[in-house]
């Protein structure tokens, strides 16, 4: 890589440099951060082909990149690819190009258990103060995202001209289903990619950690990149869909598309409210004032807008929740066939308008929400829910229940708040896989 490279492309994925003797564990951390941040990484284990390693790590670098990161460990000193290949050619990238960011994440502690700043200089076998001018932070989880906020923020301001030039609209792309790499990403503003589950049915409960933690930038990002509409694509889990849809309200932002997986459009620019022609109906509904609360009280709505009924999961929901719901109710498509994309604001801000009103009608209940409808429905219905309390659950059928068959339940997810200030999800409820 000489200096008189192409310049670096800010869309690219960012490039982890690690040792993998003593640096694999913070690596992997950080790789899966980015990616639920937005941002994709180029990483030896899960993006080089076979071959060479120092040839592919090369290669890897010549395709394209946007930034690095040196994951400096103790054991680095130890790496001839990091010291003679990896780490000069980010440098160099780095001091010829503003656009290219990087950043340090150092483990390397002092006598006092604080971290040795002049560590990166010393085991890459650089002069003294090289990196002094580079973002460097701790390996710790506080640490990580420290340095991914700003990795964020960097790309944003690089793409800002690109976005003013594209009708203000910012791209975005999500997945919860597909195995993260490189070459999965899209050239978006962000790509956010969660860790894959070894569940069947369920999002990765650390998957959702990391979104919860990283979630918060992305209202910001959209706000810095000075874009007035949003373009979302890809597919997610219904309660992935509605946190990222929670975190953009259209207060923040006033109009929202969302491409389906057949490159249908799904738009909304509205507000919560009861439409003029119903998009949706109460198709049953019930509850008791005086249920058993430990505080707030709740309320269960779900949302049902496939063509076919459903109503097992929902129903056993009932029957196990009974005494702890002040009201709940079940929503249906007024039409009772399949959606039509171009109804879907008037769906979204129907569907909203009844969320809201059965929890102001029960005190400002937490709002427990089954989702069983399009992709872009649950992104557009988040959207429509700031200051609400929201309780979102996954439907599930893979694991035997108390012993009993393998019947359809539904299980809490995601607690979400759009007013929280770290960010929209405050709990993730979804335990561990066994």
């Amino acid at each position: 890589m000489t200096s008189d490279s192409a310049t670096p492309d800010p869309a690219d994925p960012v490039f982890i440099s690690y040792r993998q003797k003593d640096g694999t564990g913070v690596a992997t951390e950080l790789a899966w951060l980015l990616r639920t941040a937005g941002i994709p990484v180029w990483r030896d284990r899960d993006d080089l082909p076979p071959g060479d390693t120092e040839a592919r790590l090369k290669q890897a670098i010549e395709a394209g990149i946007s930034g690095g990161v040196l994951v400096t460990t103790p054991d680095v000193v130890n790496s001839r690819v990091v010291k003679t290949l990896e780490a000069p050619q980010l440098l160099e990238l780095h001091r010829d190009h503003d656009v290219f960011a990087l950043g340090i994440i150092n483990s390397v502690k002092t006598e006092d258990d604080g971290t040795d700043y002049d560590a990166p200089d010393r085991l890459l076998e650089i002069r003294p103060g090289t990196l002094s001018g580079v973002d460097q932070q701790s390996a710790e989880r506080d640490g990580l995202l420290a340095l991914i906020r700003g990795l964020v923020w960097h790309r944003i301001a690089s793409l800002r001209k690109r976005i003013e030039a594209t009708d203000q609209t910012f791209h975005l792309s999500l997945q919860t289903r597909n195995t993260p790499q490189v070459y999965d990403r899209t050239g978006d503003e962000l790509d956010i990619r969660l860790r894959p589950s070894d569940h069947e049915r369920l999002p990765s409960a650390d998957g959702l950690r990391d979104l919860k933690d990283t979630i918060g930038l992305l209202p910001d990002a959209v706000t810095r990149s000075g874009a007035h509409r949003l373009r979302v694509a890809g597919g997610a889990h219904l309660s992935v869909a509605f946190a990222v849809g929670a975190a953009l309200p259209s207060s923040r932002i006033g109009h929202m598309d969302v491409i389906d997986q057949q490159g249908a459009t799904w738009a909304s620019d509205g507000e919560a409210r009861f439409v003029t022609q119903p998009q949706v109906q109460i198709a049953a509904q019930g509850g008791d004032p005086s249920a058993i609360t430990t505080g707030r009280p709740s309320v269960a709505v779900y949302v049902d807008l496939l063509p076919q009924r459903s109503d097992t999961a929902f129903t056993r929901y009932i029957e196990d929740h009974r005494p702890f719901l002040s009201a709940w109710r079940h929503l249906t498509s007024a039409s009772g066939t399949l959606l039509d994309p171009a109804d879907a604001g008037l769906i979204a801000a129907d569907v909203a308008a009844h969320i809201r009103a059965l929890s102001n009608d029960n005190s400002n209940a937490e709002v427990h929400l089954l989702l069983r409808c399009p992709f872009p429905l649950a992104l557009l219905i988040g959207r429509l829910t700031n200051t609400l309390r929201v309780v979102v659950h996954e439907w599930d059928d893979s694991d035997p229940i108390d012993g009993e068959d393998y019947r359809a339940r539904y299980v809490p997810t995601l607690r979400v708040r759009t007013s929280a200030s770290s960010g929209v999800i405050e709990d993730v409820l979804l335990p561990d896989a066994s």
